[in-house]
């Protein structure tokens, strides 16, 4: 499946600016994840400007960042850090072998997309899992009551203004259950959940499984019940 690049440098520079701020307290959610998960390994698709994979590179798990757009890879570059690798690659094409990864990491790259594609994503990032490795994902998960919920409604009015495709992707996103909607679409089974960003963001862990897998059952992904990370 080809896909078109979508940010270039003035988009770059203001997810650097605004969006990587708002996203700060959830980037530790997600390393806290994958240490509690004994993660060595990491793909961070859809990367953006790194900030995700300079977390994990600081504490100890060899990360690799990938993203479409070139200047979102030359910003990650830029702001360095050791131990992160950044590749210009599609997340419908990953150029990495089955099996090469303990965790994929999908923060808040989906609600964008058509479902089609949404589907697409998931399949490369099961597919470079190794038997018993997590699936993160990361992105927005509706509140209950929306209209109380000012976070709710700055994340709308972000979207919104982030223009037409991105608009109809979220509402695409939403309208289908959020998060706990695409889990349940695409048979995606969790084995922990958790809230961040004021409870606008869901993240859920998925793992992959292995013939030996033993152990309690999946967490339902439209569970009220949500752990505190």
């Amino acid at each position: 499946m080809a896909e078109r690049e979508r940010y270039g440098s003035r988009a770059a520079g203001i997810y650097g600016a605004l969006i990587d701020p708002v996203l700060r307290s959830l980037r530790p959610r997600i390393v806290r994840i994958c240490r509690e998960e004994g993660v060595a390994s990491a793909l961070d698709i859809a990367c953006a400007t790194g900030a995700q994979c300079r977390r994990l590179a600081r504490m100890g798990i060899q990360v690799t960042g990938v993203d479409l757009s070139e200047a979102m890879i030359a910003a990650a570059r830029r702001r360095g850090g050791p131990g992160a690798e950044y590749i210009r690659a599609s997340a419908f094409d990953l150029p990495f072998p089955d099996a090469s990864f303990d965790a994929a990491i999908l923060s808040l790259a989906l609600h964008e997309h058509p479902e089609n594609e949404r589907a697409s994503m998931l399949g490369q990032a099961l597919r470079v899992l190794r038997p018993g490795g997590v699936l993160v994902v990361a992105d927005y998960a509706c509140p209950n009551r929306t209209a109380l919920h000012l976070p709710w409604a700055i994340v709308r009015l972000v979207e919104t203004c982030a223009g037409p495709e991105h608009r109809a992707g979220f509402a695409d996103f939403v309208h289908r259950g959020s998060l706990a909607g695409l889990l349940v679409r695409h048979g995606l089974s969790c084995s922990r959940t958790a809230r961040a960003v004021f409870g606008t963001i869901g993240i859920s862990v998925i793992r992959r499984p292995t013939e030996s897998s033993r152990g309690p059952g999946p967490i339902d992904p439209t569970a009220s019940n949500v752990l505190d990370l």
